[in-house]
């Protein structure tokens, strides 16, 4: 009995830091996009990231038309780092529909993505900063 508690609480602590740091984790600052100006471009949503459990999410987050295309513009963001994170646009925090937008550019700084076959922004109106190797949450915005 004792053995199956220590694996238990083992197993809980690996399952909860596994993202928190990695060798290979998000670049610390994103690389310039200087294709994709706002000032240009149509603002139709936006929001304000925040962070989920022990991680730290900030920034803003801006929904953008611009030519015809629909933009995610990230803000003043700054993120935990951690393995394989991603953008996705989802309806919900726990990302069980959800649009990949790629893997997040850096933990900081000023991001561009492109959203290609752009769903409902009424119903995809999350965008979260997901781990997708295990799953977890890293912050969300809900853009409005």
């Amino acid at each position: 009995m004792k053995s199956i508690l220590i694996f238990s609480i083992a197993a809980t602590t690996l399952f909860f830091s596994a993202c928190k740091k990695s060798k290979d984790g998000t670049p610390s600052t994103a690389p310039v996009d200087e294709t994709f100006n706002p000032a240009n471009a149509t603002l139709l949503k936006q929001g304000s990231f925040s962070g989920n459990m022990s991680y730290t999410v900030s920034g803003s987050v801006k929904l953008y038309e611009y030519l015809g295309k629909k933009f995610i513009y990230f803000e003043n963001f700054n993120s935990s780092n951690g393995p394989d994170l991603k953008v996705y646009l989802a309806t919900s925090n726990t990302a069980s529909q959800f649009v990949n937008l790629g893997t997040l550019k850096g933990v900081s700084g000023v991001q561009v993505y492109e959203v290609k076959n752009p769903p409902d922004f009424n119903q995809y109106n999350k965008v979260l900063i997901w781990c997708q190797q295990f799953g977890l949450l890293f912050g969300t915005s809900t853009i409005q």
